[in-house]
């Protein structure tokens, strides 16, 4: 019986290995500095600690789409597939029919680009 746990493989996905964070740096911030670095990190979702290591490590950091871009990339998506539709209506029902259309997203997208 033990033989067969031996040799069986194991299934499902590798386990992943992942570096410990053993070592410490420590540094000493002067109160302004240190919520200047916690304000920067919040907006990015991040802890300050966090925030400190990847700018030491990378140099910078990517920061996330906040909600509002979000917002405007799901519009813009959203009118892209409206615009996908009219070009197929246009050339299988022709051009001057589906001009109103195209009027009534070129409205849409003006509004949405001079709301902001």
């Amino acid at each position: 019986m033990e033989n067969k746990k031996k040799d069986k493989t194991k299934r499902g996905r590798p386990v992943k290995e992942k570096a410990k964070l053993t070592n410490s740096i420590n540094l000493k911030l002067t109160e302004a500095d240190f919520n200047s670095i916690k304000e920067k990190a919040e907006k990015l979702g991040m802890k300050a600690t966090q925030y400190a290591r990847e700018m030491t490590l990378k140099g910078g950091i990517k920061s996330r789409f906040t909600l509002e871009e979000l917002d405007m990339m799901r519009k813009l998506s959203g009118m892209a597939n409206n615009l996908n539709q009219i070009a197929r209506q246009a050339n299988t029902y022709g051009y001057s029919n589906t001009a109103l259309d195209v009027i009534i997203i070129l409205e849409q997208l003006k509004k949405l680009l001079h709301d902001r």
